[in-house]
């Protein structure tokens, strides 16, 4: 018959008691936090994948700040365009009226008034300002785009946000895009570059040619000929000015002009709609999104409460029980050994 040492019996029992020990302090752990998982080594794979999922979460959360940047000034955009519209409206109504002979040149100075206040209303929201930072500066967003002449000082630049992983949207238009003609003609190329081919005597009879007509257009600093682009701030001039000289002709021939500016500013609303509808959709992705997540990692990490505490009750129940079975061996001395 095999001896059983009384140091056997009580290692056995010493780890029989702190493995329960261990299970019910693990589940105490998991009933203070209410997770199935305390360390990554209690389940690798499902670890890896809630940081996976948290990881999309955060990035989702930033791209949702980003939509409501981009929303916060595409609809800033749209309404100034709206208003520039409305006002674009209200002067091509008064030269509608104002064109006919049955105004005198004394109401007309009147009304050029009013047409000088529409001037200086599209000058504010040419400069209408997010924060900080000018809508219509283009990349230049701390710079003033007008100056009182109308002059534009930003850039060509758009600004890109990018509302949703690789999905980049422009949140603003241009001063150019908005208060100038689609016609870009306020920088020709040489006409010089027109006729590489030609020998050397062409050349210098076109030059010659241009230069005599230099009395007849504006040259910039290079000295090719331009065109001054036709905008907006142009045309509520011109109009406040054929009102003063009451020039009815000059008046009339702005119409088809008002009319341009009218249409390409719809063109822009409806461009800025289209953005605005992809970040609105986006965002709604991304809500949605993250709603998944936070349900498929509840199934990974959080506890079942009710059978998390019936497993406590139940680990309580057994080391009480371990305790009791240890009782006598563990407790015993000297003395016990001698009356057996």
């Amino acid at each position: 018959m095999t001896r059983v040492s009384e140091n056997s019996s009580t290692a056995s029992l010493k780890y029989a008691l702190n493995r329960t020990k261990a299970k019910m302090e693990d589940l105490q752990m998991k009933g203070s936090t209410l997770k199935t998982i305390s360390k990554p080594s209690d389940n690798p794979v499902s670890n890896v994948e809630a940081m996976a999922l948290t990881s999309s979460t955060n990035d989702n959360i930033q791209y949702l700040k980003n939509s409501d940047f981009a929303l916060l000034n595409l609809n800033v955009t749209e309404k100034s365009l709206e208003e520039l519209t409305d006002l674009v409206s209200k002067a091509k109504e008064i030269a509608i009226a104002q064109s006919s002979d049955f105004f005198n040149a004394d109401v007309r100075k009147n009304v050029a008034n009013e047409v000088q206040q529409l001037y200086n209303q599209s000058l504010a929201i040419s400069n209408k300002k997010v924060g900080l930072k000018n809508i219509f500066a283009g990349t230049n967003t701390l710079t003033v785009p007008f100056d009182s002449n109308g002059t534009y000082k930003g850039d060509a630049g758009h600004i890109s946000l990018e509302v949703s992983r690789n999905f980049f949207v422009p949140v603003n238009l241009t001063g150019e895009e908005v208060f100038f003609s689609t016609d870009d003609s306020s920088s020709i190329e040489s006409p010089l570059q027109k006729f590489e081919q030609f020998d050397k005597s062409a050349i210098t009879k076109l030059s010659r040619e241009l230069a005599s007509t230099e009395g007849e257009e504006p040259s910039d600093k290079e000295g090719s000929p331009f065109k001054t682009r036709d905008n907006i701030f142009s045309q509520l001039q011109a109009l406040t000015s054929a009102l003063e000289n009451n020039d009815p002709q000059m008046i009339q021939g702005l119409l088809e002009k008002f009319d341009t500016s009218i249409s390409r500013l719809i063109t822009l609303r409806t461009r800025i709609g289209s953005i605005t509808n992809s970040v609105e959709t986006s965002k709604s992705t991304l809500e949605s999104e993250n709603i998944d997540h936070t349900s498929r990692k509840s199934s990974l990490l959080d506890a079942d409460v009710s059978e998390l505490f019936s497993d406590i009750t139940k680990q309580q129940a057994v080391l009480k029980t371990t305790y009791q079975s240890t009782q006598g061996v563990m407790n015993q001395t000297l003395m016990d050994f001698l009356h057996r």
